[in-house]
């Protein structure tokens, strides 16, 4: 019997075995240096609240305040679930079913609020917040079933309130009973952006509002009441249902057990997110205001009239919040009375403090890398959040320790590189380079990929390759011209100063990334606590111009490397399925690295396998072409599960039919003239895509991290658009 060699043995064996140039790239690197984390320990870690569970696109969990220990959570789609408040509880049952009643068609649609009556145990009444068709929204009463308190009665459905909805986005959704006992309801300003209806200011509308109301009783023509103390309650100029005004979209809003104070998360559109008090009458600025910023060409600065938030974070921080609760708990002592909430985009959490005229403290708790949704609370005051994983975590407390003092600032200290100064890479950094490469202002790359052993990825014919905890991918920027750098254009002798080199670090958890600035004289990069704009001269065929470059903070690069796109981008069989010119010889990618034992098994033969047209050929069918620059630069946020807006599937393989392009409305507001869409067969000129990627204003994609277009990807995209049959 033949004895198996261990993980070191085979990777000696192999490096001692194969031919020199490959065994000194295929050496295991040792990058435990980068496993650490340059913050702080947190002081509270994550846990899964119910391993057995998982939800679909959880929304919100809360309980009924009855005096049973029961939680409910909502799913977007239209079902509430209830169950027992167990970490071992293995199943739930369907308290209410409302899918394929709910209208769930843009992003944002669908059951998104639940609230129970604070008599529910006397009176059996909750209240329910769903899109419906023709497009609005609709606050419903249920009763439950008296013979059966975890089934409520479909039948007893009673509209309370519904109002049309201009668009598919920014519905709020928030429903939650007040101290007071009266209803109140978060609702976005309609959709679209930029407020293009001005709802948020327009107190003849409920769009763009916080509204209360009272469901005990009914006015004539109504299903509840206006309190008399509402602030615009009896003036025949304002919808007397207002309680507070000039939000965005809010998500979420909850009151402090103890104090009765209205806490939300209002999320931003360009360049800011914030958090709200709500009082009485407050206007809270938008569209005049972005947190604490003018927006767009009609902003305002402040005025005495307008509530500034409690803190805004810009998108350098995170880029979309959700708004969270006060800890009332027990297991986290220290959380007590500080306000949590967290970022959709990022997984970060913070926990907030207020003395009721300023912020005492705002500290990250939580790096959790999942797409936080919601927060919510049991029974007995412990915070709960949502995510788009299907899970529903909760808190715990650890030992905060001291600051992670070994994390490398500088990339010499990274040990990936033999000498910065010459950017040297260490044995065992193998180059690589991509079929299509994401558009970053035309700047040169050198790729590489550290592997912490060998046989440790795991081999996708079209799906996301797996590595394994230790991986390091790096990418090193140099500054361009602002027109693309690939093939023979992108050799040594076209690169410009180096800008940065950026990190993607497989840790236990997920994937991290890292940001290192280099210094002026090229000998060094710095590590980037945060995000950096720097303008740079540059030389062009027109002569040289000033171009300024935009350096990602660790939410920036959350953003782009999604969990849908399984984080990593690039690694992937139709980009790496390619020659690749290693110096002494020329050899196709995957071959390489399925020779030298990169895989877990042996790759098919490259012949076998699908791969992108090499980018800038000109023999590359159009079609092809233009949705595998699609899938390279766009897909990781535009697909099922990824925090894109807009519900469309960008990826390579979805057929045409269902990427919910051509010809469909757009969700997000309009770049282009009245009638365009989203792909206008045979226009680019009235294609929104297009248009997107042309501008480099509000609305440019991608978002982020360019500001110069791409004009190669717009003549791909363009010629394809002019392809597409039209309509006779």
């Amino acid at each position: 019997m033949k004895k198996r060699l261990s993980p070191i043995a085979l990777a000696l064996f192999l490096a001692a075995a194969a031919p020199a140039a490959r065994a000194e790239e295929l050496t295991p690197l040792d990058t435990s240096r980068l496993m650490g984390s340059p913050d702080a320990p947190p002081s509270v870690e994550v846990e899964v609240a119910y391993p057995n569970l998982k939800f679909v696109r959880p929304l919100l969990l809360t309980h009924a305040g009855d005096g049973t220990d029961r939680v409910f959570v909502v799913e977007q789609d239209g079902a509430i679930n209830v169950f027992p408040n167990r970490p071992d509880v293995e199943r739930t049952k369907i308290f209410l079913d409302l899918r394929g009643h709910v209208l769930r068609e843009g992003n944002e649609e669908g059951l998104l609020g639940l609230a129970f009556h604070p008599r529910f145990k006397e009176n059996r009444q909750f209240f329910v917040y769903y899109s419906a068709r023709p497009r609005s929204s609709v606050i419903a009463r249920f009763l439950v079933d008296p013979n059966d308190p975890d089934r409520a009665l479909r039948e007893s459905e009673e509209i309370v309130l519904q109002f049309p909805q201009p668009y598919s986005n920014h519905n709020g959704g928030t429903v939650i009973f007040g101290p007071d006992g009266y209803l109140y309801i978060g609702l976005g300003d309609g959709g679209a952006g930029g407020d293009p209806h001005e709802n948020g200011q327009d107190l003849n509308t409920l769009l763009g509002k916080i509204v209360r109301i009272d469901v005990d009783r009914k006015e004539p023509g109504r299903n509840y009441a206006i309190p008399s103390d509402n602030p615009f309650a009896g003036r025949p100029d304002a919808r007397g249902e207002i309680w507070a005004y000039g939000v965005r979209n809010i998500w979420r809003m909850a009151f402090d057990r103890l104090t009765g104070t209205l806490w939300a998360g209002d999320v931003g559109q360009d360049l800011w997110e914030e958090v709200d008090i709500i009082k009485r009458g407050g206007n809270y600025g938008w569209s005049l205001r972005e947190g604490k910023h003018p927006f767009g060409g009609k902003g305002s600065g402040p005025r005495p009239d307008l509530i500034e938030p409690v803190i805004d974070y810009q998108h350098s921080v995170g880029k979309s919040i959700t708004g969270g609760n006060v800890y009332r708990g027990r297991t986290v002592p220290h959380l007590a009375g500080a306000y949590l909430y967290g970022d959709w985009v990022t997984g970060d959490v913070w926990a907030l403090r207020w003395d009721g005229q300023a912020v005492t403290s705002n500290v990250r708790i939580a790096s959790t890398h999942v797409p936080v949704s919601s927060f919510g609370e049991d029974r007995d005051g412990e915070t709960y959040f949502m995510a788009f994983d299907g899970r529903v975590y909760r808190f715990r407390k650890v030992d905060r320790g001291a600051a992670n003092a070994s994390f490398p600032r500088l990339l010499s200290e990274t040990g990936l590189f033999t000498s910065t100064r010459d950017l040297k890479p260490a044995p065992g950094l193998i180059p690589y380079s991509v079929n299509v490469p994401l558009w970053s202002d035309g700047a040169p790359k050198d790729r590489w990929l550290a592997l912490p052993r060998a046989g440790s990825i795991r081999f996708s014919t079209l799906g996301a390759w797996e590595f394994p905890v230790g991986t390091v991918l790096v990418k090193t920027f140099h500054l361009g011209d602002g027109a693309r750098a690939t093939g023979a254009a992108a050799t040594a002798a076209a690169k410009g100063r180096r800008l940065e080199t950026r990190l993607l670090v497989r840790h236990e958890a997920a994937w991290d990334g890292y940001t290192y600035v280099w210094n002026d004289d090229g000998i060094d990069a710095e590590f980037l606590d945060g995000a950096l704009t720097k303008s740079y001269r540059v030389e062009t065929a027109s002569g040289p111009v000033e171009r300024s470059w935009y350096f990602p903070s660790r939410s920036d690069c959350s953003a782009c490397h999604t969990a849908a796109a399984g984080f990593v981008l690039g690694l992937e069989t139709r980009q790496m399925n390619r020659i690749q010119d290693h110096g002494a010889e020329r050899e196709n990618q995957i071959s390489r690295l399925s020779s030298l034992g990169a895989f877990t098994v042996k790759a098919p033969e490259p012949a076998t396998l699908e791969a992108y047209p090499e980018w800038g050929s000109k023999s590359a069918p159009t079609e092809k072409l233009a949705r595998a620059y699609l899938d390279a630069n766009c897909a990781m946020c535009h697909q099922p599960g990824a925090p894109g807006n807009a519900r469309i599937d960008l990826r390579f393989h979805t057929p045409l039919s269902e990427t919910l392009l051509v010809g469909e409305e757009p969700g997000q507001g309009r770049l282009g003239p009245e009638g365009s869409k989203i792909v206008f067969p045979g226009d680019p000129d009235r294609s929104e895509l297009f248009r997107r990627m042309a501008t480099r204003g509000a609305g440019k994609m991608p978002p982020i991290a360019s500001s110069v277009p791409d004009r190669e990807g717009l003549e791909a995209i363009g010629a394809w658009i002019r392809s597409l049959p039209t309509e006779k």
